[in-house]
């Protein structure tokens, strides 16, 4: 039932979120089924064919590449993403620029449009097929994280966080929208950590299980491997490391596959060699407190869930295996955090909200739990602080549920993929626009509101039978 309800609320904005990104993850399972193979030549309309054919894709579009090295020999007639590889030649086999990892996970609900004889470039049915997927993924991660939080504060504190992770960050409001690759990402981090902490030592075994997850995610997305940096056990000995290093590593092979088979090469990528030379100290301006993408702009609780993070390293009154490993989890934040600051496309396109940091979203989750449980919250300055940040982020986030729509802001005056320094200007930030568009949502708007309350009104009345029961 809880399942179920978090479900409901992936569908009960009403509201179309998605993008082009999406599609390749989409039409995976449809060239894997019905070509055998993993190029999309059979969904495309080349160069030459441009503006008599509107029935297939672009092959120069941003989210395709050759299948190997490009032939091309002139300049792509769309624009690209900075540093990505080259668009495919006349001739050339077209791929996918994105890793397959979600593709593989959405073929299961893809499999009986795709055994029907459906025509695979039915938009609506891309989209329609993928928000499930995504939703079923994310909802997936969401129950994960449950179970670990309750293994560190009581049920209502459990409740409460999980609902700030579900509707207070970029979660609804992308990760369970569309077939991007944040929903499994979350589930792979939220499985290595619902494996991890707990209150007793581990097991060998346990411990290469969510090393294995984690390298299971880096088929989704590459970097879902950074968080291994926070889950290595690294106090127990180099066997143990290693052993989880070998788990990482064997849960990557399918991705090594894939690029073998794709590209040609098994150390080849999609995204080709991305520049990560952005200024650091510009990158974490950005990712941190930009007006229009910092994660202390839209999610200011997050900073608490940091804090509990460093409150579990340095509270010696609490040192025990379960505080050490929540302590450790800062390292993967941070490692990811350097990582991106770094990274051409930081801000990560068109998208509401910090879209690359909330990959790691349940971990700075249980970073707030740990300072719940240590009560650092209970009362005073820090009770109001962690109130007021957490219904900040759930406006903001609820609001862009309702009425977000990246072909506007994104793209007016300016697309921010060309000029990014929009993102830095307090003038006019994306969040302000959004709230300003909530009169516009009309009566769409308000029976989405009233489907989203009556799915949290039965979720708290569960839970508060699940409650009675157990006194």
């Amino acid at each position: 039932m809880r399942g179920l309800l978090l479900f409901v609320l992936a569908f009960a904005n009403l509201n179309d979120i998605w993008s082009a990104d999406v599609l390749p993850n989409a039409l995976l399972p449809f060239t894997l089924i019905r070509e055998g193979n993993v190029d999309y030549d059979e969904f495309v309309f080349r160069p030459s064919e441009r503006g008599s054919v509107t029935d297939r894709l672009d092959s120069e579009a941003y989210f395709f590449r050759a299948c190997g090295v490009s032939t091309a020999t002139a300049p792509a007639g769309t624009s690209r993403s900075r540093g990505g590889p080259p668009a495919p030649g006349p001739s050339d086999r077209v791929c996918s620029v994105f890793p397959p990892g979600m593709g593989f996970l959405a073929l299961p609900f893809f499999l009986p449009s795709v055994l029907s004889g459906a025509p695979a470039l039915d938009l609506a049915m891309l989209l329609r097929v993928g928000h499930l997927a995504a939703a079923f993924y994310e909802v997936l991660a969401t129950l994960l994280l449950w179970a670990v939080l309750g293994r560190i504060v009581s049920e209502r504190a459990a409740l409460g966080l999980v609902l700030l992770y579900f509707l207070g960050s970029s979660v609804r409001t992308v990760a369970a929208q569309a077939l991007w690759q944040h929903s499994g990402v979350h589930l792979a981090v939220a499985a290595a950590l619902w494996i991890v902490i707990r209150e007793r030592p581990l097991s060998a075994r346990e411990n290469a299980l969510a090393g294995l997850a984690l390298g299971l995610g880096g088929v989704v997305r590459q970097t879902t491997t950074l968080a291994a940096a926070g889950l290595a056990p690294w106090r127990d000995g180099w066997r143990r490391l290693a052993a989880f290093a070998a788990a990482v590593a064997a849960g990557l092979v399918p991705l090594l596959v894939f690029n073998a088979v794709a590209y040609g090469s098994p150390l080849e990528q999609g995204y080709g060699v991305k520049p990560f030379g952005t200024d650091p100290l510009a990158g974490l301006a950005g990712l941190l407190v930009s007006p229009s993408r910092g994660l202390f702009v839209y999610e200011p609780w997050a900073l608490l869930g940091l804090a509990g993070l460093v409150i579990a390293r340095f509270a010696r009154t609490t040192r025990g295996p379960l505080s050490e490993r929540i302590a450790d989890l800062l390292f993967a934040w941070l490692v990811a955090l350097a990582v991106y600051a770094t990274y051409a496309e930081w801000w990560g396109g068109r998208v509401f909200g910090p879209r690359f940091l909330d990959d790691l979203a349940p971990i700075v989750v249980v970073g707030l739990a740990w300072g719940v449980r240590g009560g650092w919250f209970a009362y005073g300055f820090m009770r109001v602080a962690l109130l007021v940040s957490a219904g900040w982020s759930l406006l903001l986030f609820n609001a862009a549920a309702l009425v977000y729509d990246q072909n506007t802001w994104d793209l007016l005056p300016v697309n921010v993929n060309d000029d990014p320094s929009r993102l830095f200007s307090w003038a006019d930030p994306q969040w302000l626009f959004v709230l300003r568009r909530l009169a516009d949502g009309g009566a769409r708007a308000v029976v989405a509101v009233a489907l989203s309350l009556l799915a949290l009104l039965f979720l708290a009345r569960l839970e508060g039978l699940i409650a009675s029961r157990r006194t």
